[in-house]
C-alpha cells in the first residue's frame, strides 16, 4: 500500500514535469524577419557564423566569438533563418588581419543563427559611405 502510493506519486510528479516542460513559450521575437532583407544579390553566400560562448558580461547579454578564418574588412551582424535575415542595427567590426587577434562581439540576449555579412552587401548602408 505504501509501494503503491509513493509510485503513485512518482507518477505524478514525473507528468506535472512533463506538461511544464511542453507549456514553455518561445521567448518573443523583437522583430520579424523580413521576407526581402536589404542586402544586394548573393549575400548568402558572404556569410560566417558567429559562435556562441555563453552568457555575456551583463544579465541579458549574449558573448560570441568571431571566426580567425575572415578576410580583412568590415562586418555587419545579422540574424539569420535561411533565406530570411534582419540587420541587428548597431553591431559591426572590422577584422584587420593581425594574427591570432580574438574578437569577441557582446549582443543583447539572443538565439539563432548569428553571422557576420561583409558589409559591401548591406544596401542601406552604401549611401551613407
Amino acid at each position: 500500500m505504501m509501494t503503491s502510493r509513493l509510485s503513485s506519486r512518482l507518477a505524478a510528479t514525473a507528468l506535472l514535469m512533463a506538461l511544464g516542460a511542453c507549456s514553455v513559450l518561445e521567448p518573443a521575437q523583437p522583430e520579424a524577419m523580413p521576407a526581402s532583407p536589404p542586402f544586394a544579390a548573393g549575400w548568402q553566400e558572404h556569410t560566417s557564423a558567429l559562435f556562441n560562448m555563453g552568457p555575456g558580461p551583463t544579465a541579458g547579454t549574449t558573448l560570441w566569438k568571431v571566426s580567425g578564418l575572415l578576410p580583412r574588412g568590415t562586418y555587419e551582424v545579422i540574424s539569420r533563418q535561411g533565406d530570411r535575415a534582419r540587420l541587428l542595427e548597431g553591431h559591426r567590426f572590422e577584422v584587420d588581419g593581425a594574427v591570432n587577434k580574438e574578437i569577441h562581439i557582446v549582443l543583447p540576449f539572443a538565439g539563432g543563427s548569428i553571422e557576420a555579412l561583409d558589409e559591401r552587401y548591406v544596401l542601406n548602408q552604401a549611401g551613407t559611405k
